[in-house]
């Protein structure tokens, strides 16, 4: 989530993809397999950087957050191991990213209070996704992962 203030000036939501290029939940349920680990970060990385060149001066600063599941929870490996090296990947490229710790982002709020209309799920006058922003990959289509983000961002502008 690219954001000024509490604006939201442009999203994204990757997820990762087979050796084709299609996107693919299930290329990311094997930890091990660290080329496609390589082809979601690349993703991760290229977004970055789309967000970067739509930045007022190209300046930014990263945040990203880190899934920490509750002690004793049967999360499957894959759902917080690759996350976790996602956002370990996002922190060894960006030397200045901040770390925001998990904190229910994007669903604890009211939308229609807490979000700008960009982030809230309908369309027309009263909300809804920009068609100029990048992909919106979430396995249903569900726009909590950009909620998420613009609180970290908002998070981060706190530090």
């Amino acid at each position: 989530m690219l954001r000024l203030g509490a604006e939201a000036l442009y999203g994204w939501t990757v997820g990762p993809v087979d050796v084709s290029g299609q996107p693919s939940p299930s290329t990311a349920d094997n930890v091990h397999d660290l080329a496609a680990f390589g082809r979601y970060m690349a993703r991760v990385v290229q977004a970055i950087e789309e967000s970067r060149r739509r930045a007022p001066g190209g300046a930014m600063t990263v945040a990203c957050r880190v899934v920490m599941p509750p002690f004793g929870s049967q999360i499957p490996l894959a759902d917080r191991l690759i996350p976790r090296q996602i956002a370990a990947g996002v922190l060894g490229r960006e030397l200045s990213a901040m770390l925001v710790r998990a904190d229910h982002h994007g669903n604890r709020r009211p939308i229609k209070e807490h979000y700008p209309p960009e982030l809230r799920p309908t369309k027309g006058p009263t909300g809804g996704r920009p068609g100029t922003w990048g992909p919106c990959e979430a396995r249903r289509g569900e726009r909590d992962h950009e909620r998420a983000a613009h609180d970290i961002a908002g998070g981060a502008s706190c530090l």
